[in-house]
């Protein structure tokens, strides 16, 4: 027996007996206080404790109901608010007072009442679809006044109850003294052994749990724990070494270690360092390793942990901020940190930023569905990875990135000269003429190709990409399966789109828009029968926009639609006018977009400007191009048969510049064709243009359909129309386009071939 414990052990005899004594004594004068305390300790400080949790719960209501209107999570507040209301209810439920406190309690009870119906107020509020942030402010300034008033109220229970622990710890205070008096002397004499005794069994405890604790650690120790003498012998290892030893397939725990290991050891001596970490592989495993210098026990102790999960979570992590989902190509981000890479190591000098975009990938889309799409992207890619790696001229200074959607980039290092440029996008063109396979079909696309070179079109990433992004869209401008360089003039056209599109956004609203009419004259008399509505922009009372230029702008930005119900509107309301005003059979001809007449709507749209402007149907006509009515037929008859039931005129614009089917033209129900003017220029001296307007004219007749030539501006033009029977004409010989002023002078002449030899005289 230890000397530590043979002295707990006398000093446990003495204290058992003056125990025994002082036992009796106690329990005498103990009872008496015993049935004092009771009371206090079992029921009037456990109400004071309840009163408080009761105050802190009630107080927590009112930032909970400012965080939900800080932040609007309704979940977060229901959860919140919901536990505190229990906490206010079991504390209710839990205090029990006198009569006075009961009627404090009700008080407080109704006040929190009056809280919840706030709240309750305050939640249908935010929920709203459109909150009252007003009504919400009051609602929380209801209820900061609500809790103001409970207060006093749980002050007053607080104190009624204070008075009542305060009356019974007295009278327990003086029971208590008088036993305190008696056993004085012996408490003094425990007190003395008490301190003795608690010390040598204190050190004994603590030293005997300290061991156990230090032995259980690394015997409990998950990860491998391994102790080594000063000279690198293994002297411990925990069960978890042993385990690992076994799983690797090696013979002894030291083999864990790196080869490495002694000479750290030994630096380890030489620097003074207490603690170092090391990373090492093993047998494919990644081990974190923290080696800890004992110096007095002239020993190591070392701590193991397998990190290999971790790392290649951090590596697949670090894959995926860096490449595309899809197709594994790295991405936009990489993009940018392999340029910054290529330009801090002098690579940058003569390189290029190269963009592909894959031509009407969209109908795959529309049609197929994303999962095709898909597998699209990934044989495309497939296919020009390989195209890259086989190209000898290009190995390991080229990489192909996936930007977004149906774009990749590409970053071509080393760059001898801009024809290699152009080599490189003839064989991507020329490897697109395979087609690919997805989803088990056999599809043919083609790619548009863009670029930009450093530092001739930019010094930074994002200018070549912008620049090369130019280069892109013009050969989508030109119908795609192309390649171009940047040039200096794509940015100034983006730059004047921009303009155009910005200003053509706030044109209606400024009334900067205007109709024009060109009259239509039957070819027998030339005399007028009807006029087309021409649209015109005068930009900030200055200039005109040339339609060619801003109606394609509107076509693609989506404007065109409100642009084209605002014609529709403003020709119909004139046309109105002008039939009021005596001219009752004159046709209004208005070209109709091709976004304009796709719209599931538009019919509706149509019926409704006929019955606002109150103008006859049958006088007037929309103009529909040949590529448009030919992109879904049969979608089109439908419309064109709902088109008809209004009785409006139907003709197709720009006929012979497509590729119209005759079996779905007969079935078109239109009542005009139009020939296009670019065969109409050129008919005098070109006999191939003057043997389609033929064609188109005899082919109209023989539909019984209505045939008028635009684009006429000489009298050899005009005798060949006659000469081949065309119905109608339209063109500068006999007017351009006027404002509606003039053109209702024009109307007013005796005879229009009158007005326009006043204008040759002229």
């Amino acid at each position: 027996m230890s000397p530590i414990a043979k002295k707990i052990l006398g000093i446990y005899l003495l204290v058992l007996t003056l125990g025994v004594t002082l036992s009796t004594l106690i329990y005498l004068n103990g009872t008496s206080v015993s049935n004092t305390t009771s009371s206090l300790v079992e029921g009037d400080l456990p109400q004071l404790a309840a009163i408080s949790k009761l105050r802190v719960a009630i107080q927590q209501q009112k930032p909970i109901l400012y965080e939900y209107y800080a932040n609007t999570d309704r979940e977060n507040f229901l959860r919140k608010f919901e536990l505190t209301q229990r906490e206010v209810d079991a504390g209710l439920r839990t205090i029990h007072s006198s009569a006075e406190g009961k009627i404090l309690l009700q008080q407080i009870a109704d006040k929190n009442n009056s809280i919840n119906q706030l709240a309750t107020q305050l939640d249908q509020t935010l929920r709203m679809q459109s909150a009252n942030w007003d009504r919400a402010r009051e609602l929380l300034i209801q209820v900061s006044d609500m809790e103001q008033r409970i207060t006093p109220d749980i002050d007053a229970l607080v104190e009624l109850n204070r008075k009542h622990v305060h009356s019974s710890g007295k009278l327990a205070q003086s029971q208590t003294r008088l036993m305190i008096n008696m056993v004085f002397g012996f408490s003094v004499v425990i007190f003395i052994i008490a301190v003795l005794i608690g010390y040598y069994v204190n050190t004994y405890i603590a030293e005997t749990a300290e061991r156990r604790r230090l032995a259980m650690f690394a015997q409990r120790n998950p990860n491998p724990v391994l102790r080594l003498t000063w000279d690198g012998v293994v002297s411990y290892a925990n069960p978890a070494c042993t385990e690992l030893v076994l799983q690797l397939g090696l013979t002894q725990a030291g083999q864990l270690l790196p080869e490495k290991i002694l000479t750290q050891f030994h630096s380890n001596q030489v620097s003074g360092k207490d603690t170092v970490v090391l990373e090492y592989v093993l047998h494919n495993h990644v081990f974190n390793c923290l080696i800890h210098t004992v110096t007095d026990l002239h020993s190591y102790h070392v701590y193991l942990e397998d990190i290999t999960e971790r790392k290649q979570a951090q590596e697949k992590l670090l894959h995926q901020a860096y490449h595309d989902d899809l197709t594994g190509l790295p991405n936009r981000r990489r993009f940018g940190e392999c340029f910054l890479e290529a330009s801090k190591q002098g690579m940058a000098v003569n390189m290029a930023v190269i963009l592909l975009r894959v031509d009407r990938i969209k109908r795959v889309l529309e049609s197929q569905g994303y999962e095709a799409s898909d597998n699209l992207l990934c044989a495309l890619v497939q296919r020009l990875t390989t195209l890259l790696q086989d190209g000898d001229e290009f190995t390991g200074d080229i990489q192909l990135f996936r930007l977004e959607g149906a774009t990749f980039g590409i970053l071509l290092l080393n760059l001898q000269s801009t024809r290699q440029l152009s080599v490189l996008a003839e064989k991507l063109q020329l490897s697109m003429h395979d087609p690919l396979l997805a989803n088990g079909q056999e599809l043919f696309f083609t790619l548009s190709v863009g670029a930009s070179v450093y530092p001739l079109d930019g010094r930074d990433l994002q200018s070549l990409i912008k620049n090369a992004e130019a280069a892109v869209n013009r050969v989508k401008e030109s119908g795609g399966n192309s390649f171009q360089c940047y040039t200096q003039d794509m940015n100034a056209k983006a730059q004047r789109w921009l303009e155009l599109e910005n200003g053509l956004r706030r044109a209606l609203e400024r009334d900067e828009m205007m109709l024009h009419y060109q009259p239509q004259l039957a070819i027998h008399n030339e005399q007028m029968i009807g006029m087309e509505a021409l649209l015109r922009w005068r930009r900030d009372d200055k200039q005109f926009i040339s339609p060619a230029e801003f109606i394609p702008l509107a076509e693609e930005s989506g404007l065109i639609i409100s642009i084209g119900a605002w014609v529709l509107r403003t020709a119909c309301q004139q046309a109105k006018i002008w039939h009021d005003a005596g001219f009752a059979t004159l046709t209004m001809a208005v070209n109709i977009s091709a976004r304009q007449f796709q719209h599931p709507e538009f019919v509706e749209f149509v019926a409704q400007v006929l019955k606002e402007t109150g103008v006859d149907p049958k006088y007037v006509e929309l103009e529909i191009t040949e590529s448009v009515v030919m992109h879904d037929a049969e979608k089109t008859i439908a419309t064109l048969e709902s088109l008809r039931a209004l009785h409006i005129q139907l003709s197709i614009d720009d006929f012979g510049t497509g590729y119209s089917s005759l079996n779905y033209l007969k079935r078109f129900p239109i009542h005009k064709l139009k020939v296009d003017q670019s065969f109409v220029r050129n008919m005098a001296s070109n006999n191939n243009d003057a043997a389609i307007t033929k064609s188109v004219i005899k082919l109209g007749q023989s539909l019984n359909l209505k045939v008028i030539a635009e684009g006429v501006e000489t009298t050899e033009q005009l005798a060949l129309l006659k000469q081949f029977g065309c119905d109608e004409v339209q063109g500068y010989l006999f007017s351009k386009p006027v404002s509606n002023n003039d053109m209702e002078q024009l109307l007013r002449s005796a005879r229009f071939s009158r007005l326009v030899d006043m204008k040759q005289k002229g």
